[in-house]
């Protein structure tokens, strides 16, 4: 792998109007234009037209699950489905993080600042640019309302790290050479107070990543506090907004398991059990079984998920998408 460990601490800053407020989530029945947050058309899918994806941190599949809100969520969110048998592919953080974007982990296992150079830095954004999807990813006390911010994490005067704040490794889009050398790509990356204006808008991008900050997503906290954290930010969004819900496939899940018994000697690492929930109307159930999906799903499968939906086939990127399984849409019997 060609990679580098210093890093060009230069931003790309690209300044905004004011940012909406997360408050306003519920859709009131308008009818948005299908585009994105530059007026891109959206692109038709097989079975979705738009991905979301939000992603917690570092806890097991029963803590999760046993908090009432992720309980609920796929049994409750519109075509709600539990991806029971859903597992993360590394320890620590970070390798879990490209694997989102570019299925694969590049044989990294270090949360140090790494950048995926050259050919290797492509990921499902040039899949995704090819054929005019929009695409976006959203984070949390990102320092900069729009661009390529690639420092580790935000500081204080003093240098010190701003605690339980945005952290890089946790938004994959930074460490890619051909991500963070592009500035019009640069500006798909943005403060989370943007994701909020453009869902209000109905311009929200086809492919959604949305990073919480360390508090939120369970990191520096625990899973009730990312479950209360979900319940009170997010909730009616998911439940209950009809443009966030149409044509969509919507995910929630965690980067890695707090089990690390084994880190980095065990093949497959099947402590690595994780709680994943995918719901919208691109998801069809018979019955009431078909609410849970015991398929062995990986990170894999998302890039493999999206390959399938806009291009009819897996494998583009030629690595662990070609493999894993593709979440079921609509449920066919198989899992």
């Amino acid at each position: 792998m060609k990679t580098t460990i210093a890093v060009a601490f230069t931003t790309v800053l690209v300044a905004l109007g004011a940012s909406a407020s997360p408050a306003v989530h519920r859709d009131h029945g308008k009818r948005h234009a299908l585009t994105g947050p530059n007026g891109e058309p959206y692109v038709p899918g097989k079975w979705f037209d738009r991905f979301f994806m939000i992603i917690a941190e570092n806890m097991d599949f029963w803590p999760v699950e046993s908090q009432s809100t992720f309980a609920n969520l796929w049994k409750q969110a519109p075509g709600g489905r539990l991806l029971a048998n859903y597992y993360a592919v590394e320890h620590p953080s970070q390798p879990n993080y490209f694997d989102h974007i570019a299925a694969t982990t590049f044989g990294w296992n270090s949360d140090s600042v790494v950048n995926i150079t050259g050919s290797e830095s492509f990921s499902i954004v040039d899949l995704l640019e090819e054929k005019g999807i929009s695409w976006g990813g959203y984070a949390e006390d990102y320092p900069i309302t729009q661009g390529c911010y690639v420092p580790y994490a935000p500081e204080n005067p003093d240098g010190t790290q701003v605690p339980h704040s945005y952290v890089r490794k946790h938004f994959p889009f930074i460490s890619f050479e051909t991500i963070y050398t592009n500035e019009t790509r640069c500006n798909k990356l943005y403060n989370a107070d943007m994701f909020w204006k453009h869902l209000e808008e109905g311009k929200l991008p086809q492919f959604v990543y949305f990073a919480p900050n360390l508090l939120n997503d369970g990191h520096d906290t625990n899973a009730s506090y990312f479950a209360n954290y979900v319940q009170k930010t997010w909730i009616d969004t998911f439940y209950h907004n009809d443009y966030f819900n149409t044509r969509a496939l919507n995910y929630l899940s965690l980067d890695e398991s707090g089990n690390t018994t084994g880190f980095n000697t065990v093949p497959g690492d099947n402590n690595n059990h994780i709680y994943a929930a995918i719901w919208g109307d691109a998801l069809t159930n018979r019955d009431t079984y078909d609410k849970y999906d015991f398929a062995r799903y990986n990170h894999s499968s998302i890039t493999a998920t999206l390959e399938m939906n806009w291009w009819g086939k897996t494998g583009l990127l030629g690595r662990n998408d070609t493999y894993a399984p593709v979440f079921a849409l609509p449920y066919d019997g198989a899992n």
